[in-house]
């Protein structure tokens, strides 16, 4: 969305508007008739379910936050990107031409946070998109490396970003005229792209979506084979979402996540060949049995007929993304009745899963876990995100918040020896852009 009306700013694209005349100069940039800076914010996300679904082509039902990443800045005379990151304190400069074959050249020399934002740009100009070179300093209060997709939220306010400095040369929904424009879905799919590209990670769409499709007060039932998208409430004065940090950061490229894909992969293969031995084996030949192209297409009773055949470990992998993806449709089916409270028994039957079967949560996501289930009031908790580190989502009645909160903060660093954090999450809109006067 881009609208030239003043609103209010997301606090991390406060911190970026003030600090950009200290690191550029106030008149940067600067052209007749236009002093506002342009900024631009996509926000990161928490998952309430559907963990490790989305790259299985199954359901996730995630909601945007209001945590952002957020750019402030002005439109230059010609390709060149400069970047100054308030979090890194760092200074990264991108060349808009030759894109998208100088990528690999230019990222081995940028720091990482840049290659994100090097990866959107490349792949809008691998999309034909025509961009304007830009200044601007760059800020974000997602926790990064926190499970909460501070990735994901760089990437696509990277690409809200190149809209509103491209001048009108290309546009993100229906906002405003342009010669090209491009739907919020088309944008999650080509950061989803870049995600793959500067990170080498195989992820799903679950993270760009969210952050792209969000709304003030609503979770989204995702389909990621048909990516058809659902709103559903999720807005209760008597429950709050509290996310635990574990100050563990995890990178997932090196965590098995990649593993975890093909693992499922090759037991949606398995699969599929049993059923399709088994059907040519039958008088008269092959029964009409839906085809299995991904593990969304086994359901839990074709999954119990020949879950004791595959080998230990795609058995543990494969029964846990179907049994997710059943409790999923059941907490959409929940939101839609209201029964925001009854969600919670979901939420630890995924974290036994994640941990038992799919094997990516660590000792410190397991703390937190067991730490939440000993207050009163904590109706669920799961570990969020990849694994391996990053944070927990908690269900919790309101007035257990700070019960939780003071049971985490003294209890979690005396049995891990790492700080913890604690904060309180609502579901928020999506990406915005607009020109703010200074």
């Amino acid at each position: 969305m881009l609208t030239n009306e003043p609103r209010e700013l997301p606090a991390a694209a406060r911190v970026a508007v003030e600090q950009f005349p200290t690191v550029f100069g106030a008149d940067e940039g600067q052209v007749e008739g236009l002093s506002a800076l342009g900024v631009a914010w996509a926000p990161g996300r928490v998952n309430l379910i559907g963990e490790h679904t989305d790259y299985n082509e199954g359901f996730v039902l995630p909601l945007a936050v209001d945590r952002v990443t957020a750019f402030a800045g002005r439109a230059r005379g010609d390709g060149r990107v400069r970047l100054w990151s308030q979090q890194f304190q760092e200074l990264a400069e991108i060349e808009l031409e030759g894109l998208p074959g100088t990528f690999a050249a230019q990222a081995s020399r940028l720091p990482t946070w840049a290659r994100y934002v090097l990866a959107v740009l490349s792949e809008l100009k691998a999309a034909g998109l025509d961009l304007r070179g830009f200044n601007a300093v760059l800020h974000g209060d997602v926790p990064l490396g926190g499970g909460m997709s501070s990735s994901a939220a760089l990437e696509v306010a990277t690409a809200w970003a190149a809209a509103l400095f491209s001048g009108g040369r290309f546009a993100i929904g229906e906002a405003m005229a342009a010669s090209t424009a491009l739907s919020p879905l088309e944008v999650a799919r080509l950061c989803q792209r870049a995600e793959h590209l500067a990170s080498g990670v195989r992820c799903g769409i679950l993270d760009q979506a969210a952050s792209c499709l969000g709304r003030p007060g609503q979770a989204l039932l995702l389909d990621c084979r048909s990516l058809d998208v659902r709103y559903l409430p999720f807005e209760s004065e008597r429950v709050a979402l509290v996310v635990a940090d574990t100050h563990v950061r995890r990178e997932l490229a090196a965590s098995a996540y990649n593993e975890r894909r093909q693992q499922c992969e090759e037991a949606a293969r398995l699969l599929a060949d049993m059923m399709r031995a088994e059907e040519e084996g039958e008088p008269g030949g092959k029964a009409a049995r839906p085809a299995i192209d991904s593990l969304r297409d086994v359901t839990p009773e074709l999954f119990a007929r020949y879950a004791a055949r595959l080998p230990e470990v795609l058995r543990k992998r494969a029964g846990y993304v179907v049994a997710e993806n059943e409790r999923v449709l059941e907490v959409a089916r929940l939101l839609e009745r209201g029964a925001v409270e009854a969600i919670g028994p979901y939420l630890w039957q995924t974290h036994a899963g994640l941990r038992d079967q799919y094997e990516v949560s660590c000792a410190e996501l397991d703390a937190l876990v067991e730490i939440a289930r000993r207050v009163k009031g904590v109706l669920g908790a799961r570990m969020m995100g990849g694994g391996f580190g990053g944070c927990t989502i908690n269900l919790v009645r309101s007035e257990a918040v700070e019960e939780l909160r003071s049971a985490i903060m003294e209890e979690y660093p005396r049995q891990t020896g790492r700080p913890a954090s604690v904060e309180v999450c609502r579901a928020a809109g999506g990406p915005g852009a607009l020109y703010w006067p200074v």
